[in-house]
């Protein structure tokens, strides 16, 4: 079959703060449907790696690009535009609307809902179609009009990841998505995201 094409790829990447390196040099390919996951101590500049993927640092050398395309110079709003996500950028759940409501504004935001939604009304039914499947993915249905507030903290980070699915991203950046997780509602979040 075809190869897979590269969703993000990273060329001899570095960053600087001041005299000190602290990303040297990551050269990294990452086809499209793959999950990796990057691991190391505290310290060791993962999260100064997605800051760098997303926009939020500015690179001292090297290329990063997203679907074979450069972003390294672009702002953060318009990476996010080319289809990256990262899963903080959905600050907060809306806690006095239930899980289904969540679901259904995230999904009416992505989209492009954003400026028309009496307009868009008259699709109610695909777009409760559509969140009602998403549901499905991330709670089996059984929390469905549960107010997002009552949600436990593993449950709250299961629907932000189902959220920021929503949002219809081709690559989503996911920082220490089971952290303060039991060990269940770890393999619960693990099993979402495969």
């Amino acid at each position: 079959g075809q190869p897979a094409m590269t969703a993000v790829s990273l060329r001899d990447v570095r960053k600087n703060f001041g005299p000190t390196e602290i990303i040297r040099g990551v050269t990294l390919e990452i086809a499209q449907g793959e999950r990796h996951c990057i691991i190391g101590p505290n310290g060791a500049g993962k999260t100064t790696l997605f800051n760098l993927i997303s926009g939020r640092f500015p690179i001292t050398s090297g290329e990063i690009l997203l679907n074979g395309s450069r972003i390294d110079a672009m702002p953060p709003h318009m990476i996010n535009r080319a289809g990256l996500s990262r899963s903080f950028q959905i600050t907060s759940i809306f806690p006095r609307l239930s899980v289904f409501e969540n679901l259904r504004c995230a999904l009416l935001w992505s989209k492009g809902y954003k400026y028309s939604f009496w307009s868009a009304l008259w699709r109610q039914k695909a777009l409760n179609d559509a969140a009602q499947a998403l549901l499905e993915d991330l709670t089996r249905g059984s929390r469905r009009d549960v107010p997002g507030g009552f949600l436990s903290y593993a449950e709250q980070r299961a629907m932000k990841i189902g959220m920021t699915i929503a949002g219809g991203a081709s690559v989503i950046l996911l920082d220490e998505p089971t952290a303060g997780m039991s060990h269940s509602e770890t393999d619960y979040a693990m099993a979402l995201i495969r």
